[in-house]
């Protein structure tokens, strides 16, 4: 007798020396979130590794709890987390002690309490981000990324990290490029990945989502926890001229629409340039006209491949940018390390390169030569005795400094200790931010 896991659930159980087993469980298309404790932890992660009702019933005698084994599945069953005909319903609902909605005042403290979990309990390696190719179906004019790069990450390759992330406590996973949706073996590793419970996010333009309506389909189908699309404008002009795509304006508003319609979470992501100065205002209007999240930003990544300066904003330019739109409340300040990157995330390149985080092109190793438990308990040990605030040269020194993202994937360099180094357009950003909270300050239209 089998029993079947829907889809559009992920799910991770956690449990070591230090802690008893705690599950965490999102129904993908209810946003609706889940945690197992003790006894009900170990049987859920049991029925979702072998969904063999034998075998479950055998694991639950063995563990002494074979008399909650039918009263939970008969739960699990009521709030649709499996599918089985032979179980009945429960009628005694005391074991899904928490269900937590998104939109409910509990949905903070449920995500604070896995992030606890995760980092504070297990030091788990809790995200993942596959860069599956350098190459792209658009020509930005701000692109970060670097040219002439060819490599593409196979399925084969993406599944074998991805199980032994597993290993190591991998709780989401993000597929991102170049554009990911162009590699041949896109869909087949977003559907791994799916396969295995995990949380799923995409980075993608968008573009070849509206070409091929079958993949868009499949996508909708596997139920990713969020799709990420980058939209700079709502005049078709002004992304058109960003993107060097004619056309890509309609075709990036037509897929989110569509996942939209299919209750698909999507981020519009709408970064500053000097070419869409204030855009963001009407595409956060959009945004949340159609229940989307949103994201701005304005700091500048530097690509000397691409000659991308003309993209950056003026000092004036990032300045009026945090005026409108932040609500600066405290320095961000940080103690110790500059970030965790490496510590709870990793990005794989499309050559299999492992760095710490996204775009910090900061090489730990090679996954072809060196597991990821390896670079974990040796390289990135290493790495992160030197990457810390104390040893930035020439930083910190004035107060603005405090206002600094202190983000090593804003300082292209190809010298080995660059991100230790100071760097101009982090300092400009940091100036603009600190006058802005000034000014702020001054008007009293923030809390300090």
């Amino acid at each position: 007798m089998k029993i079947q896991i829907p889809s559009y659930l992920s799910s991770n159980t956690y449990s070591s020396t230090k802690m008893d087993s705690v599950s965490f469980i999102t129904d993908l298309k209810n946003n609706i979130h889940y945690i197992l404790m003790g006894d009900t932890s170990k049987l859920w992660n049991f029925i979702i590794n072998s969904q063999d009702y034998n075998e479950i019933l055998s694991f639950a005698k063995e563990q002494n709890i074979q008399n909650v084994l039918n009263p939970f599945l008969g739960e699990l069953k009521y709030h649709k987390l499996i599918e089985a005909s032979f179980i009945d319903e429960s009628q005694d609902k005391k074991y899904l002690k928490y269900l937590i909605k998104e939109n409910s005042p509990d949905f903070k403290r449920f995500n604070s309490y896995k992030l606890y979990v995760l980092k504070e309990k297990l030091n788990t390696l809790y995200t993942m981000r596959l860069s599956l190719n350098y190459t792209c179906n658009l020509n930005c004019k701000q692109c970060c990324n670097p040219k002439d790069l060819y490599a593409e990450m196979t399925f084969e390759q993406a599944k074998s990290v991805i199980d032994e992330a597993i290993d190591l406590g991998l709780s989401v996973v993000s597929i991102s490029g170049g554009e990911c949706t162009i590699n041949k073996d896109f869909l087949k590793i977003a559907q791994y990945v799916r396969s295995k419970f995990l949380e799923l996010a995409i980075l993608t333009n968008a573009q070849k989502l509206y070409d091929d309506d079958e993949l868009l389909n499949n996508i909708i189908n596997i139920y990713p926890s969020e799709v990420q699309i980058s939209l700079y404008s709502m005049v078709p002009e002004v992304h058109d001229n960003l993107t060097g795509m004619k056309g890509s304006h309609y075709k990036t508003l037509s897929v989110i629409k569509k996942l939209r319609e299919h209750n698909i979470k999507v981020t519009i992501a709408c970064v500053q340039f000097s070419y869409n100065k204030e855009s963001y205002i009407e595409v956060k209007k959009f945004a949340d006209s159609i229940g989307c999240n949103f994201t701005t930003d304005c700091v500048f990544i530097y690509n000397e491949d691409n000659n991308n300066l003309d993209a950056k904003l003026s000092d004036d330019d990032i300045y009026e940018y945090y005026i409108n739109t932040i609500d600066i409340t405290r320095p961000r300040n940080r103690d110790g390390l500059v970030c965790s990157g490496g510590i709870d995330r990793f990005e794989i390149m499309p050559n299999m390169d492992i760095n710490p985080c996204t775009y910090f092109y900061y090489t730990l190793g090679n996954y072809n030569k060196v597991s990821l438990k390896e670079v974990r308990e040796t390289t990135v040990k290493e790495f992160h005795k030197i990457f810390k605030k104390e040893n930035l040269k020439d930083c910190f020194k004035y107060e603005y400094c405090q206002y600094c993202f202190g983000c090593p994937k804003f300082c292209k360099s190809n010298e080995k200790d660059f991100f230790l180094k100071k760097n101009e357009i982090l300092c400009e950003d940091a100036r603009a931010y600190y006058k802005a909270y000034l000014k702020l300050k001054e008007l009293d239209k923030t809390k300090v």
